[in-house]
């Protein structure tokens, strides 16, 4: 935190989850919406471009269909998940961090290798502008759990760099949010 008086450094380790309508009344993209022509884009604009970069994962999730709210099709059992994700933050622990979102550095570069074709796909999204340098981290450490909840493999794949690009929605110049 930056005053007058100086610059004082609080430490912390937190996980943000939120979420927002995507216009103002809240049935964006949907015949119920009701905002004026370009109310989307302006409410949109309320989010800047660093802080969506500084996101882990930016999703937009649709409006699920009345029919599918009551659909009781099979699912995977919490117990099943609770156990893959078990394995994965001991993966991460055996790395030496609490979760693979702290890898950096030397450390990601030796837990996170790229194969030719995962650097390729990154390569091509940093050059079309579709990626930051510090999305970069972001979408290695993505990736990285990605493949550990797959097989734990050493390398990472093109699929598993494109999944976490797919996960990574970003700002366009009218401030709306598009797939990076």
């Amino acid at each position: 935190v930056a005053r007058s008086q100086g610059m004082v450094e609080h430490p912390a380790r937190f996980l943000l989850v939120a979420a927002m309508n995507p216009c103002p009344c809240g049935a964006g993209g949907t015949v119920g919406c009701r905002c004026a022509p370009g109310a989307l884009a302006r409410y949109q604009r309320r989010l800047s471009g660093p802080f969506v970069d500084r996101l882990d994962l930016v999703v937009r999730v649709d409006r699920p269909d009345p029919a599918d709210l009551l659909d009781t099709g099979p699912s995977t059992p919490s117990a099943e998940v609770a156990e893959r994700v078990a394995a994965v933050r001991a993966r991460a622990r055996e790395r030496g961090v609490a979760s693979n979102g702290a890898l950096a550095g030397p450390d990601l570069d030796q837990h996170a290798p790229l194969d030719r074709a995962a650097t390729e796909v990154l390569r091509a999204a940093l050059a079309e502008g579709r990626l930051s340098a510090r999305g970069l981290r972001r979408v290695r450490t993505v990736a990285r759990t990605i493949r550990d909840l797959e097989d734990g493999g050493h390398e990472l794949r093109a699929v598993d760099v494109l999944a976490a690009l797919s996960l990574r929605m970003r700002l366009d110049g009218a401030g709306g949010l598009v797939h990076g």
